[in-house]
Order: structure tokens, then sequence, then C-alpha cells
């Protein structure tokens, strides 16, 4: 079914909307638009209409008419977000940006960083925010980047052994634990990787305007 859309897939989430041009971009050059709810009702405002939109449907406007593809999933054991997730995967889906997942709400901000432990095994997925751009992988991984890139490391799991290549403060087989320990590095140049023994969140800031 993945061919019914067009790529690329922007997943809307009900958080903060961007700001920075990074996001906007990303969001303007969409082919195809999945709004989780409520989301639809910002996009309302601005006079975009999403292309699906995926959720309980409790927080749409009521008045918001919609004529593009509505998949009600009214079950409670999982936010909307990972409903549209799920629903991605279903069809075949392979690759997504999230936008609008963080900020608003702190608890929700932490259970989507968390949502990229949970699926990114499925789907080539990533957050784009209006500071970074943020990634999961386990094992061994090469990073586009610039110099001076701000670059941070979160570990899930408790004794993580971490390499990392073409960072400021390297890191050579360290085990790290979740903690601040492993934030604000800094990439040398056009590219560094990351080589963790369990799952890794990779912070990769953007560039200053």
């Amino acid at each position: 079914m993945e061919n019914s859309f067009k790529s690329p897939i922007v997943i809307l989430a009900n958080g903060a909307f961007p700001t920075h041009l990074i996001p906007l971009e990303i969001l303007e050059d969409a082919g195809t638009v999945i709004c989780t709810d409520g989301s639809a009702n910002t996009l309302a405002k601005l006079d975009l209409t999403p292309h699906v939109i995926i959720g309980d449907l409790d927080s749409i406007d009521p008045n918001y008419e919609f004529h593009g593809l509505e998949i009600h999933d009214p079950n409670q054991e999982n936010t909307d977000l990972e409903k549209a997730l799920d629903w991605a995967v279903m069809n075949g889906i392979e690759s997504v940006t999230l936008i609008g997942a963080t900020g608003l709400r702190e608890d929700m901000t932490v259970a989507n960083h968390y949502i990229l432990f949970e699926y990114f095994e499925k789907l080539n997925i990533e957050i784009v925010t209006d500071h970074s751009t943020i990634t999961c992988h386990r094992g061994q991984r090469s990073f586009d980047s610039f110099p001076g890139e701000t670059v941070s490391l979160f570990p899930r799991r408790f004794g993580t052994v971490v390499s990392t290549t073409a960072l400021k403060y390297p890191l050579n087989e360290m085990v790290l634990d979740p903690s601040a320990r492993a934030i604000s590095n800094q990439s040398l140049g056009a590219t560094f990787s990351v080589d963790a023994s369990e799952p890794i969140l990779i912070f990769r800031g953007h560039p200053e305007n």
C-alpha cells in the first residue's frame, strides 16, 4: 500500500508546532502528511490539509471538514503516535519523519523519545525538532555532519559499550549508562560514526542560521 502514498512521508504529532526552518521545510516538502488526531487542527489554522488522520479522534475540532483518509482507532493502550507508526508499518511504509513530537507536555516528549527505541528496527525513523534531528540505532552507523555540530548520546540500557569516530571528545569502548555523561560533544568534520552495543539515541544539532 506504500505506493499509494508519495514520499517523503511526515507524521505530524500533537506537540509544539515547529518554528525552525529545517522542520518547516520538511513539512512543506512532504509528499504525504499523516496527522495524529488533534494535530490536524493546527494544520487547518495554517490552511493546510493532511492526507491521513489517525487516532481516537477525540481532539479534532468537530467543525473540521476532512475528505482524506480517516482512521479511527479507539484503543487506549497506545498513543496516537504509536497508532500512526503501527499503521505505517502494516502498510509497508519504510521511512518516516516525525514533526511536532516534542514540546508542550514533558511526559509526552519523553514518551516519544522512547518510541524511537521501540520502532527503529521496524522503520527508518527520525524526529526533527526546532533544535535537533534525533535517531536511534544499535551497532555501527555513520552520519553526515558539519564541523562543530552538537552531538549528544543517550543509551537505553546500563552498561552500553560505545565507540565513536570524528568527535571532539572520542569514546573508545566506553561503558555508558543512561545519564548526561555523553551530551554536548562536537563533530569534527563532514561525517562521524557511533558504534553502540545496545540501542542508543543520537541527537544532532541544526546548523546556526
